[in-house]
């Protein structure tokens, strides 16, 4: 059986994709427009293809924020997210060193999303994949083959619960 833990979404990331959402919607409606009624031309018509390409990539990262898991099973922990950060991973509780709660720290991103996960370079740690909707909630999940850091609601009971897991191993 498989717990779900839904994660909080802070309000500051989701409401900068929103706005970045917004904003390049309103570049592709220049381009279009401009396409017309300018001298532009096709240079804006494949402005505003290129444009709304890149809106709905931001658009998916967006429905990815509220769309990710974190399903913790007998055997392993799921972390379902887009394949735009890296798509979704599984973590065989065996291979689990140690669950530590942490801050979400200030990484070089090497692969995916600003503000919603990848894979970072993060300073004292090495490379980690992270699975974030807020900047408080974190867990660390140091493997034998990586590390990972992750925001389940309520994390303290989420890490009791993994820990209590990987015991009956």
């Amino acid at each position: 059986m498989g717990i779900i833990n839904k994660p909080d979404v802070s309000r500051a990331i989701a409401l900068s994709y929103k706005a970045l959402v917004v904003f390049i919607a309103a570049v592709t409606v220049f381009f279009f427009f401009a396409a017309f009624f300018t001298p532009m031309g096709t240079i804006g018509i494949a402005a505003t293809v290129i444009s709304a390409f890149v809106g709905m990539i931001i658009l998916l990262i967006l429905i990815s924020l509220y769309r990710t898991r974190y399903i913790l099973t007998d055997e392993e922990l799921i972390m379902k997210t887009t394949k735009l950060i890296g798509g979704s991973k599984a973590i065989p509780l065996k291979n689990v060193k140690s669950v530590e709660k942490m801050l979400i720290p200030f990484g070089i991103k090497l692969f995916g999303a600003s503000f919603h996960g990848g894979y970072y370079h993060v300073p004292g740690l090495g490379r980690a994949f992270l699975t974030i909707t807020n900047f408080k909630d974190g867990l660390l999940i140091k493997t034998s083959h990586g590390n990972y850091l992750i925001t389940p609601s309520n994390p303290l009971n989420f890490k009791e619960t993994m820990e209590s897991r990987k015991k009956d191993l």
